[in-house]
Parts: C-alpha cells; sequence; structure tokens
C-alpha cells in the first residue's frame, strides 16, 4: 500500500522512517519503501528510548516535532521538519535517559538515571510532576493509548502502572504510589509495548534480559502469558490487530510470535478451525523450539536486533541492528526486501509514520506557508518550588478559592445580587494577583537562566584562553 493519506492540497503522502544511534550526531529519515533519504538532523547523540516524536495536539496520526534527551548534558533538543538543525534547546533539571510523549501530544515525561521521572504539560511547559519511580535507572517509559496511564520500566526488573490523574493531581503532596507493581521479571527491562483500547481493554507486553517477554492484563494487572525465549530480547513490538509480536533478540534473530492459535472445531460446523488465544491464566510459554520449519524466524542480520517497527498496513517489519543496518521484511515471506546501513553504530530509536507535509527536502515552497508547531520552554522547577517565596500571594489565592466554595444561595434577590457582586470583585482580585504572581515567577526564572548562561560563556572562554 504505497499511497496512505490524501492531504486539501492533494499532496499524497507516504510513510516514513526514523532512525537514530547512540554513538553517531544524526537522526535519519528516510522512505523505506523506496529507499529515498529525506534529510539527516544534525546535534543528537541519545539513549535508547530517549527520543520521542511529538504530534499536533488531538492529531495522533500527524507528527510536528521530534524531541531528543543528550545522551552527555542535561539537555532536550527539539527539531522541526523545516531544518535540519536543532529548533530550540531546553536544559533539564538532570539528565534525562528515556522519554515519551503522550499520544495526544499533551504530556512528556523523562526517566533519569536515579529513577526519577518528570512530568511536562507540553503547550504551557509547566512541569508537573516529579517523583521517585525505581530504585534504578528508567530503562523506558511508555503511555497507555487513552493517555490514562504511564508505564516505567527500570534496570531493576520492575514494571510500574501509575495513573496519569493521580500523578497530576496538586492537593496530593505525598509522593504517589503505583497503581500496579510488576516485580516478575528477574533482570533489566529493555522494552514496554502498550497495547489499544482503554485502560479497561489494554494489554501490554515487556521484555526483559532474563529471556522472557510477560502477557498483561492492565485492567486485572494480572500476568497472563510468558513467553521464555533462547536468548535475551532486547526490543518488541505487536502488530494492531494484536494477533501477533515480534522479539528482536541477541542473538541476531527475530521471532514471530503468534497470540492466537488454530485448533479444530468440535462442532463439524462449515469453517472447520476456530481460533483460541495462547497461554492466558499466568501459564508459560515456551519459544525455544521455534526454528525455520515453522517459518516464524527472521534470519539475516550480522549483528543483535537492537530496535523493530512496522508500517502502516503492518505488511512489513523495519529492524534495526548493532551494526548500524536497517532491514525490511516482508512478513508473509519473512524475505528481506531492502537493507540500508544508516548509522556507525547501534540503531537505539526506530519509528514509522506518515511523511509530514512540512518536510524541507520535498515540499520547500510549502515549509514557508506551514506554522511550524508551536512549543514551549520545559521548567525545571514544579509550580510550587517556583513560587516558594511568594507564599502570601498563594495564601491569598487560597482564601478565596475558599471563599468562593462558601457562596450560599440566598432567596432574597437582593441579598443575591450583593453576593454576585461581592464575587465579581473577588475574582477580579484573584485574576490581578495571579497575573502578578506569574510575573514574577518568569522574571525570576529568566534571570536564573540568563546567570547560567552567562557563567557557561565565561568558563569557556577561560578555557580557550588558557
Amino acid at each position: 500500500m504505497e499511497i496512505l493519506m490524501f492531504e486539501d492540497s492533494g499532496k499524497m503522502l507516504s510513510e516514513v522512517a526514523l532512525s537514530s544511534s547512540s554513538t553517531d550526531t544524526l537522526i535519519n529519515l528516510i522512505d523505506f519503501r523506496t529507499g529515498t533519504s529525506y534529510t539527516s538532523f544534525k546535534q543528537n547523540n541519545c539513549f535508547k528510548h530517549a527520543l520521542a516524536l511529538i504530534p499536533y495536539p488531538g492529531q495522533c496520526d500527524r507528527i510536528g516535532l521530534i524531541i531528543s534527551a543528550q545522551l552527555d548534558k542535561s539537555l532536550l533538543h527539539i527539531y522541526s521538519f523545516q531544518k535540519d538543525q536543532v529548533h530550540l534547546k531546553f536544559i533539564s533539571p538532570e539528565k534525562i535517559i528515556a522519554l515519551a510523549v503522550s499520544n495526544k501530544g499533551a504530556f512528556c515525561a523523562g526517566g533519569t538515571d536515579n529513577g526519577k521521572i518528570y512530568i511536562w504539560e507540553i503547550s504551557t511547559g509547566t512541569l508537573c510532576k516529579v517523583f521517585d519511580a525505581h530504585y534504578k535507572k528508567i530503562s523506558v517509559i511508555k503511555f497507555t493509548s487513552d493517555d490514562s496511564a504511564l508505564i516505567s520500566g527500570s534496570e531493576d526488573a520492575g514494571v510500574n502502572v501509575w495513573l496519569l490523574s493521580s500523578l497530576l493531581d496538586d492537593s496530593v503532596d505525598e509522593s504517589p504510589s503505583p497503581f500496579y507493581t510488576w516485580s516478575e521479571h528477574s533482570l533489566p527491562i529493555t522494552d514496554i509495548w502498550c497495547g489499544i483500547g482503554s485502560f479497561n481493554t489494554a494489554r501490554i507486553v515487556t521484555s526483559s534480559l532474563d529471556h522472557t517477554c510477560k502477557l498483561w492484563d492492565l485492567s486485572t494487572g494480572y500476568l497472563l502469558t510468558t513467553f521464555i525465549f533462547p536468548t535475551a530480547i532486547t526490543c518488541i513490538i505487536v502488530d494492531p490487530a494484536e494477533r501477533m509480536f515480534f522479539g528482536g533478540g541477541s542473538n541476531n534473530l527475530i521471532y514471530q510470535v503468534y497470540l492466537y492459535r488454530r485448533r479444530e472445531s468440535s462442532n463439524y460446523n462449515a469453517f472447520g478451525e476456530e481460533m483460541s488465544s495462547v497461554g492466558g491464566a499466568g501459564s508459560i510459554e515456551d519459544i525455544s523450539s521455534i526454528d525455520d520449519e515453522k517459518g516464524n524466524l527472521f534470519k539475516g542480520h550480522n549483528s543483535a536486533i537492537t530496535a523493530l517497527a512496522l508500517s502502516y498496513d503492518a505488511s512489513l517489519l523495519l529492524a534495526g541492528s548493532k551494526d548500524g543496518t536497517l532491514m525490511i521484511w516482508d512478513i508473509s515471506s519473512k524475505q528481506m526486501i531492502k537493507k540500508f546501513s544508516l548509522h556507525k553504530g547501534p540503531i537505539t530509536n526506530l519509528f514509522t509514520f506518515l511523511k509530514p507535509p512540512d518536510l524541507i527536502s520535498s515540499t520547500s515552497n510549502l515549509s514557508n506557508k506551514i506554522m511550524i508547531q508551536p512549543i514551549q520552554l520545559f521548567q525545571r522547577n514544579t509550580l510550587q518550588r517556583s513560587y516558594k517565596d511568594n507564599f502570601d500571594e498563594l495564601h491569598d489565592l487560597q482564601r478565596s478559592k475558599q471563599s468562593l466554595l462558601q457562596f450560599q444561595v440566598d432567596d432574597n434577590s437582593s441579598t443575591l445580587e450583593s453576593q454576585i457582586s461581592s464575587l465579581q470583585s473577588e475574582l477580579l482580585r484573584v485574576h490581578n494577583q495571579y497575573q502578578r504572581v506569574k510575573g514574577l515567577h518568569d522574571e525570576m526564572y529568566q534571570e536564573i537562566v540568563n546567570n547560567f548562561m552567562a557563567n557557561r560563556r565565561e568558563i569557556e572562554n577561560q578555557k580557550k584562553g588558557e
């Protein structure tokens, strides 16, 4: 399926693949069906799972920006499709090593080396929450498809499920508790996949260096099935219909695992066969018996598999390996149809999505007419910490809130009019106080940033002088 979508302008959009490596400074964007190279974004160096796509708000199928957390600095880089250089740079509170953006483009979550998770609101840049999520380094973060929960995996072998509503609740001061804690893995978590559907219907697949992948029911938190492999699984991808999943192994092989199997019907109906789910109730499925005869292996890579992705129609499997090679596989025939040498080292991040309409190489005339998706500077402090020197103003706001809650409707019309007039005056005062506090915060933050950058330039000039 070459043509995927029509725009109002009549332009036809196809798919693109975006990849990055931890050993070079490029993010490559190609048409993986034709082999056309569109562009390479420069000045990037990020970990596995430290690059994410930011969709336009409410448009999950239209990607507007790319965000990556730098490997050696406390910096977040933002890239647009209208230039190959960094569009914006954000200074993060500490070095981020895992990133995830919600499917609707509302929130960005970042995990750190010491097990903390930061959550920002993308439209405002507000740092909504900082909390300790794991004992060791965060290895991967994912949002569920309905953005109701955040799932984190760590090198402590644990997987935690966090309700986003509780994480964003400002009325709760203490550290949040995970809704589920899954500790059945015995070695570090390598990847997490979240199924399609709401919280009550979705399934989750996790992979680990302990040679297993586990299938979970999100509504109950129960472990459904454990799949045992002959090698460590470094990355996973599930087809959109959730009929099967693919696991990339450290032994250079890709395993295709079916989640349903055919069984003979006992009713002698016209179809003769019916499908039943594999595993369930915590059962164990041994995948070590998969071989070439069953046609469930993809063989051809010369090094360990590091990243997987699927085409829009799930007919093609994209696999990146440790030697920087990207191979395109036809799933039905298990044949490798294209091969690209994109990077000098391991492909750590791999995505497929519809080609952006403002992509510079093919729509240079259009790029000047399409506005770059707006994004605000990510704050380094939470709202409460930013206002710690302005407690009087905050207390006034709280008292105003309490006075509004104490509003009582009186049968006497004159009393009611008086209360309405009083409330209008109170709301106006609260609004003015809020604007004043916000201005103080912005001024304080800008001064801190300016001082930091000035000191940094001074240190760099001293080094150059030496």
